[in-house]
């Protein structure tokens, strides 16, 4: 570090009697150190020594610019006897100074010179250090001792037990291999396949909290449709999934099913219906009815139609219902990014779930990522694709089927996978009303097992490129006028997505 500035505005240099042996007061170091290297950075520098700004070193002081008789300083810096050197190394002159460069060393030992003239015998701790640096350099390069593998600066190439080394210090021989643990380079990333993760059942997350900043329950992971309640309750699930009022004909069965089984530790969630969104309170009061219930936990719109201020005032509606006890959180179906970054940012009461077509094939990446970075669950309704073939029967779920590793059930059904699938990526899910009883009891062990990791890889690889948008399996009602989003709408712009969709990459 430099010297204090008060150092430069108090200092005053004392003659020395010898001036090429000693050293300044502000530190400076002798010249005669730098003899050999007279372009550096230091005679750049010398303009910043104290000692620099003294008047008797000026070109036109005594002696006219050389060492005057009297004993003088002036000159050019060739010709002063302080460089800048020991100054930037601290003010006390006693602190050792940077050693030479090997540069400056090898320089030194070249040209044999051992040190200044007669009469210019170097001193202190500094110059001995330097000079034993010398010495050392001269004896290596005479072949006096053997230099370390690599560190022959003398030869333009050496060898080491069938390594080559430069004579400038770089490796000649092949790059480092590193970690051999790892794959090589060139080679694929899972050269050897990662562990399976052990799979702990007593760890698995069975429930999300939902709210952010206010305790609005939790949501199962494995919920099914007001259509098979009583069975579902039997096999553990514990979110029935209820329609509209005007639409589900099933909620007095659902409802005596739930009272049979407790309402405690069931979660309850039900949808309005296009045209009840214009009074949602009322379609609120008859699905309670209907069910026996005096509280809803989820209250969701089904289809978010009729443009932004039609869902804005639905929602205002439906907040009052929060307030009124009657419902604990509030939802959003079928919601694009869009329409769910429109109703965060108007909502007094953020949604808590947005229920979307989820499986391989529409795995909406984008929307889960979207709502999750919002507070909001992202949910499954159609996990299973609705049943179609074009989903249970695809070659990706066969070769998911086919894997084999520690861990894997002895059976396992399409059906099984693709609910863990869901499972797995932490999505909830309700199984649909199309589905069987012996289904909805095979999707109930979703908990008891984990992917393989080749499992997840197929069935992940089951997703079409963003150009085709993923396959629907589900249609809005007739008489809804809804069109889906572009699963790709909203969000972050991200131009190389753009170009794939455009087919260009």
């Amino acid at each position: 570090a430099h010297a204090p500035r008060e150092a430069f505005l108090t200092h005053r240099r004392t003659p020395h009697p010898t001036p090429r042996t000693a050293m300044a007061q502000d530190g400076c170091q002798p010249m005669e150190r730098f003899s050999f290297a007279k372009n550096g950075s230091a005679q750049k520098s010398w303009q910043f020594c104290p000692s620099s700004r003294d008047p008797g070193y000026s070109a036109s002081g005594a002696g006219g610019g050389a060492y005057p008789s009297n004993g003088g300083r002036g000159g050019t810096y060739e010709q002063r006897p302080y460089s800048v050197s020991g100054y930037v190394n601290g003010y006390n002159p006693s602190l050792p100074a940077y050693p030479p460069t090997r540069a400056q060393l090898e320089a030194a030992a070249k040209t044999g010179r051992q040190g200044p003239s007669t009469g210019q015998a170097r001193s202190g701790e500094i110059s001995e250090m330097m000079s034993r640096q010398v010495e050392f350099e001269r004896a290596r390069s005479q072949g006096q001792m053997p230099p370390p593998p690599g560190q022959d600066f003398s030869k333009l190439t050496e060898s080491s037990n069938g390594m080559s080394y430069s004579g400038h210090g770089a490796w000649d021989g092949p790059a480092p291999r590193g970690d051999p643990s790892k794959p090589a380079p060139g080679t694929p990333y899972y050269v050897n396949k990662p562990p399976e993760q052990i799979h702990d059942p007593t760890k698995e997350e069975r429930d999300v909290p939902l709210g952010v900043g206010k305790d609005m329950g939790r949501l199962p992971m494995l919920g099914v449709d007001s259509a098979h309640a009583a069975v579902g309750l039997k096999l553990g699930y514990r979110h029935v999934r209820c329609g509209a009022v005007s639409t589900d004909k099933n909620l007095i069965d659902a409802g005596a099913a739930i009272a049979k089984h407790g309402r405690g530790g069931v979660f309850i969630s039900a949808k309005i219906a296009p045209s009840e969104m214009s009074d949602p309170a009322a379609a609120c009061h008859a699905v309670l009815k209907e069910l026996g219930i005096d509280k809803l936990d989820l209250l969701s719109i089904e289809w978010p139609v009729g443009g932004p201020d039609a869902v804005d005032e639905c929602w205002r509606k439906m907040e009052s219902l929060v307030d009124g006890g009657k419902v604990v959180a509030l939802g959003l179906c079928n919601a694009s990014v869009p329409v769910v970054e429109a109703v965060c940012k108007n909502a007094r009461i953020k949604p808590a779930v947005n229920e979307v077509e989820t499986h391989p094939l529409m795995a909406h990446r984008k929307l889960v990522g979207v709502c999750r970075r919002y507070g909001v669950v992202p949910a499954a309704h159609s996990p299973l694709g609705d049943g179609a073939g074009q989903l249970i029967n695809h070659p990706k779920m066969a070769e998911a089927a086919a894997a084999t590793g520690e861990g894997k059930p002895p059976t396992q059904t399409p059906e099984q996978i693709l609910a863990r699938w869901s499972v797995q990526r932490g999505v909830p899910f309700s199984i649909d009303a199309g589905a069987s009883d012996a289904v909805v009891e095979a999707c109930a062990t979703s908990h008891d097992f984990r992917l393989l990791n080749a499992q997840k890889v197929a069935i992940d690889a089951m997703e079409p490129p963003p150009r085709e948008g993923g396959v629907r399996f589900v249609s809005p009602p007739a008489g809804v006028d809804f069109t889906f989003d572009d699963p790709f709408l909203g969000g972050v712009a991200r131009p190389g997505l753009e170009l794939e969709k455009a087919g260009l990459l």
